[in-house]
């Protein structure tokens, strides 16, 4: 999946918390046009991601939640990683994971998270 679309699934995650995420919320909070949200948002419902109803906005399925929860543990990891092992900042990490938990295919996390005893909330 490319980074984009996960981008908005975890845009909805963080935002949504359960709820409908209108279209001009996912435009202004990731800074695209509102034409592009929904185009996306069509994609996401179409590979059942996304639960979109019209004036409403879009919530996450039951697979756009767990894989919003999936993106958010790699960035997790890979941030306690960063600072704890490598010695990054506080201020260094979150672009670095923000990069990272795109790439990182779950095996990786998992057993990154083993080796670094991440403490699994």
């Amino acid at each position: 999946m490319s980074q984009s679309r996960e981008d908005y699934i975890k845009f909805i995650y963080e935002n949504g918390k359960g709820e409908y995420v209108s279209n001009k919320s996912i435009a202004v909070g990731l800074g695209i046009a509102p034409p592009s949200v929904s185009e996306m948002i069509s994609k996401l419902s179409a590979e059942h991601l996304v639960d979109y109803r019209p004036y409403h906005g879009a919530t996450l399925t039951t697979a756009g939640e767990k894989m919003a929860v999936d993106l958010i543990r790699k960035h997790e990891i890979w941030e306690y990683f960063l600072e704890t092992k490598l010695n990054y900042t506080k201020e260094e990490v979150h672009q670095l994971a923000e990069i990272l938990e795109h790439v990182t295919p779950i095996d990786l996390a998992n057993r990154l998270a083993n080796y670094i005893n991440y403490p699994e909330k």
